[in-house]
């Protein structure tokens, strides 16, 4: 007696491509989202004599990587992998307010600078950018995984701007570049001498200065 499978193999089909499409359009599809940096930062210094809000830049090579892991009923589908990678330059500036506290303590001038914080949204040379994105196995889905990575890029980058690690980077190049709009202004304004005894000692909100770098002689606020 000969049995005909064929019906029996249609149906099966149809039901494996129905429970994917179920799948693919109504599961959770949080992907996680990975930033690496593929290159040392090198901190550039940006000093001015006019004395310009913005103090110092990073340069940095940033890679950021987006993966989506899929699995179904224990079956893993694949993952689905994007990547970016873009020039970035990270500039920081300080507020140049009405009145700084300044003072003079014999041949060291005390400065009290604004707190140094980054220029948002965080620039990147989007001519230079490089992308490569590729599917899972079972997945359809690079080209939408790719424009989620690179809607990412703008808060992730502000973050990285406001981290710890690159406000320590920045910290002495601004410092420089205040120092020495300053000095310009004590030269020009107080007749201060250019002599390496002179000193400007520049100190940004939480910092102190060491007794041993203080000058004995009086001090005068200006």
């Amino acid at each position: 007696m000969k049995i005909n499978i064929r019906p029996i193999s249609v149906a099966l089909l149809v039901l494996v491509m129905t429970v994917w499409a179920v799948w693919y359009f109504y599961f959770d599809r949080d992907p996680r989202i990975e930033t690496t940096v593929s290159a040392p930062e090198v901190p550039v210094v940006i000093r001015t004599e006019g004395g310009l809000l913005e103090v110092a830049t990073v340069m940095a090579q940033e890679r950021f990587t987006r993966s989506d892991t899929r699995e179904f009923w224990g079956i893993h589908l694949g993952t689905t992998v994007s990547h970016i990678q873009a020039p970035v330059h990270y500039r920081y500036h300080i507020a140049l307010a009405k009145e700084w506290r300044v003072v003079i303590r014999g041949k060291t001038c005390i400065v009290h600078a604004p707190a140094i914080k980054p220029s948002l949204p965080v620039a990147f040379d989007t001519s230079a950018m490089q992308m490569y994105t590729q599917n899972g196995w079972a997945r359809l889905n690079k080209h939408e995984n790719l424009a989620a990575l690179t809607q990412s890029m703008t808060p992730e980058l502000e973050k990285r701007a406001l981290s710890p690690a690159y406000r320590q980077l920045v910290t002495e190049p601004a410092r420089q570049t205040v120092r020495e709009f300053v000095m310009q202004w004590l030269i020009k304004e107080q007749k201060w001498s250019r002599d390496p005894a002179y000193a400007v000692e520049v100190l940004f909100p939480g910092e102190s200065l060491p007794v041993t770098r203080i000058s004995p002689r009086p001090e005068s606020a200006i």
